[in-house]
């Protein structure tokens, strides 16, 4: 199959331009993990708190099934197949395995919830062209086999229609959505044994699984965190929305870019640590500090 996939991407580097290469990797940069997460705050906070919930738990199940199939596949990164005689384009944003595609599926997760939650046929619409074009992009930059961008689109709506089937089953209490999280949590944790491996190197190639268990480790633990202290409602003034969202995404950023200036370079531990406080402190403490004023509890 790798033969004539590469064959095609090749067709498609062979027509490239600056202008369409500059154009797929503003696509592409809707699809990275950086986008999911101040999705998630904003729908959070801005919109409400029980949709972001459910949409989290949709997303946080799509990383850890993608990165579990990349472990298991262990395919490798198209630009290196021995038929391939092309340069890709921002390949330091293909990380890890190739199969599927990680980018593909995040998008396809995150706009395919957000449509399912508004239930309006233009937002179907709308996310099934950025879904499209985002795998696409994958593809015409040569960072991913074809293949790679087809199960991660499938991948990424089953989970976006699985994950918010089952959340709201479990919603109706918090315990029982609690009890959710931490299920979904133990079915994912053994794969951080399995692939854990002696070499460092080798690891790196799993650094993708690795901060999104922390994440969703982390998520687990903001959520207890607010609803034990705070359990904030929806109703607010727009302003009040807006002002809080945009503190809640200076937050995350500030720690996701600022840890990453300071911290250790390739290191798993330290960038585990990064995903580990983006919730805690986003979406845990800054309810609690922030309670009355920017957040009104029942």
């Amino acid at each position: 199959m790798s033969s004539w996939e590469i064959s095609i991407i090749e067709s498609l580097r062979s027509v490239a331009t600056s202008f369409l290469d500059n154009l797929f990797k503003v696509i592409t940069v809707l699809g990275e993990k950086e986008i999911l997460i101040v999705f998630i705050i904003g729908i959070y906070f801005m919109y409400s708190k029980k949709v972001g919930q459910r949409i989290a738990y949709s997303i946080f199940s799509s990383l850890h099934l993608n990165n579990i199939v990349k472990g298991i596949v262990a395919r490798p990164r198209p630009w290196t197949h021995a038929s391939a005689n092309y340069q890709p384009v921002r390949p330091e944003t293909a990380t890890g395995f190739s199969f599927p595609s990680g980018h593909t599926q995040n998008s396809a997760v995150l706009y395919s919830s957000f449509a399912i939650e508004t239930n309006k046929k233009p937002m179907f619409i709308l996310a099934g062209i950025l879904i499209i074009l985002i795998g696409f992009s994958r593809v015409f930059l040569g960072v991913h086999f074809p293949s790679d961008v087809v199960v991660g689109i499938i991948l990424g709506v089953g989970c976006a229609v699985v994950g918010a089937i089952i959340h709201k089953r479990c919603e109706q209490t918090f315990k029982t959505q609690y009890i959710l999280y931490l299920i979904t949590f133990a079915l994912f944790l053994p794969f951080v044994f399995i692939f854990w491996k002696k070499d460092y190197n080798t690891n790196l190639l799993y650094r993708d699984f690795y901060t999104a268990i922390a994440f969703f480790g982390g998520y687990i633990i903001a959520v207890g965190l607010e609803n034990r202290f705070v359990n904030f409602i929806d109703e607010a003034s727009l302003l009040i929305r807006v002002i809080r969202t945009l503190i809640a995404i200076l937050l995350v950023v500030g720690i996701l870019f600022g840890l990453k200036a300071i911290l250790p370079k390739e290191n798993i531990l330290f960038d585990m640590l990064r995903y580990f406080l983006i919730p805690i402190i986003g979406i845990g403490l800054f309810p609690i500090l922030g309670k009355g004023k920017l957040f009104k509890t029942k």
